[in-house]
């Protein structure tokens, strides 16, 4: 057999190595973040205070509980609020565009609303951060406000050109309503940033009406002056205006294509986000149970020490891993898995005091590794008190006159299980050698006889026949442990 590593050993050795992984880890991200391109530290670390300022206003993966549901509804309007302020910023500009003594006051009254709003809805956003029926009326407030100024500011712009200021579109000022046009549908991205299909579905009527008044009204006015009869208007759009008609259509198909990408990006993260809350749910009410169930465990382990005479406990340990140790090298095996049988043959006596949480009142990344670590030992423990109770029961029913077939059957190890078989066999010599309630303590030779002729069935007879041949070793073994 290759070269195998003890229990022990691989549980220092997979911890070690965690941890010097997660180390470099660590160390090569602060590098890393820490580093610009002309190798300034102190600049960095300057400027990561205006990524921190950065991520907390417009980043939605900052201070969010995602089990939660108004956490990240508040979390998105919150974000979204100060991406609609830039959005603002935006729309005043544009307000200026085309500005004239007779239209200066539209610009002030559109920035006199903007900010109230705003105002208004930071207010509201703030005011019930814990209510999921609040947050939700912001939501639709935040995105008809960010819409209707965008509708409200293309009117003001085009109106400015034409209208009020008595003339034909120019080139530029054609340029400045068609950019100020494409705002209307920066409000719409604005708007799925909320990845709400419900939010979206429930808009759309609104949207698409007004989108349609718009190319008709705004884009097409001269459609009124054939519009006397519904006839006269069809008249027109199939027969000398079908550009109009097809400058609607397409824009109408435009805002349809838009709308639905943003739609089925939406019904993505939607359900994604869906998926990964109910993870997060699971996740919390496993690791909310997890502690209880490992520190019952640990419990139900402590159980068996405290019911066991400390000494009398190793120093039965110490005969059992003295006859395995011999039987292991009875049969071949290595020094590593002789190790490890030795290990194992003490383990349950040597590490049972590890088994304590004290101090541990919930499971986190930070005592994850350490939980984890003792709940393998346990498991190793339990294992290996299993098999102290297998090997009572086995000898016990043998003098009460008890092995029938369906005990054989069930008690019986896989003989592929070495290190349960040899440590099986080797607590049975251990049993039958010592004084029990139901019999007295057994001479070497008269052990020996019971596991060849008596307990045989329950192993390997290449075992059994090895435990004969090597006896005297054995015995010389167990008496000096």
């Amino acid at each position: 057999m290759g070269e195998e590593k003890t229990i022990e050993d691989f549980f220092r050795s997979e911890g070690d190595s965690y941890d010097r992984s997660r180390n470099k880890r660590s160390k090569r991200s602060k590098v890393q973040r820490d580093y610009n391109s002309h190798g300034d530290l102190s600049s960095s670390k300057r400027d990561s205070k205006l990524i921190a300022f950065i991520k907390e206003k417009f980043f939605f993966d900052s201070n969010v509980d995602l089990s939660n549901p108004t956490s990240v509804l508040y979390r998105r309007n919150y974000c979204i609020k100060h991406i609609i302020m830039i959005a603002n910023i935006i729309f005043l500009l544009f307000s200026f565009v085309g500005i004239s003594s007779r239209n200066f006051i539209l610009t002030i009254v559109f920035f006199l609303l903007q900010t109230t709003l705003a105002q208004t809805i930071n207010y509201m956003i703030k005011r019930k951060k814990d209510e999921y029926n609040h947050q939700m009326v912001i939501m639709y407030l935040q995105s008809l406000f960010v819409f209707v100024l965008s509708i409200v500011l293309y009117a003001k712009v085009y109106l400015s050109f034409t209208l009020l200021d008595d003339g034909e579109l120019s080139t530029h000022e054609f340029s400045i309503t068609q950019a100020t046009y494409l705002l209307i549908f920066f409000s719409f991205v604005i708007i799925s940033l909320y990845q709400s299909t419900k939010l979206l579905k429930s808009m759309f009527g609104w949207l698409f009406a007004i989108m349609i008044v718009i190319n008709i009204t705004l884009l097409h006015p001269d459609l009124f002056s054939h519009a006397s009869t519904i006839k006269d208007l069809w008249n027109f759009l199939i027969g000398d205006g079908k550009k109009v008609s097809i400058d609607i259509l397409l824009r109408t198909f435009v805002f349809l294509v838009f709308w639905a990408s943003l739609y089925i990006s939406a019904s993505i993260s939607d359900y994604t986000f869906k998926q990964r809350t109910n993870e997060v749910e699971r996740r919390i009410g496993v690791e909310s149970n997890f502690t209880e169930v490992v520190e019952s465990v640990f419990e139900s382990v402590r159980a068996y020490n405290i019911n066991q005479d400390i000494y009398t406990m190793r120093l039965s340990a110490s005969k059992v891993a003295a006859v395995a140790k011999e039987l292991g090298i009875a049969m071949n095996y290595n020094s590593s898995t002789i190790m490890e049988l030795t290990y194992m043959a003490t383990i349950h006596s040597e590490k049972i005091n590890e088994l304590s949480l004290d101090g541990i009142h919930e499971v986190d990344p930070s005592n994850f590794d350490l939980v984890m670590k003792k709940t393998q030992l346990a498991t190793v423990i339990i294992k290996r008190l299993q098999i102290t109770k297998k090997a009572e029961d086995i000898v016990y029913r043998y003098f009460e006159g008890m092995l029938d077939n369906g005990f054989i059957a069930k008690t019986t190890i896989n003989p592929g299980d070495y290190q349960s078989n040899i440590l099986l066999i080797s607590e049975i010599y251990h049993i039958l050698r010592c004084d029990q309630s139901f019999k007295k303590a057994l001479t070497h030779q008269r052990s020996v006889e019971l596991i060849d002729k008596e307990f045989r069935k329950f192993f390997d007879s290449n075992l059994v026949m090895r435990f004969v041949k090597f006896n005297y070793e054995i015995n010389i073994a167990y008496d000096k442990a």
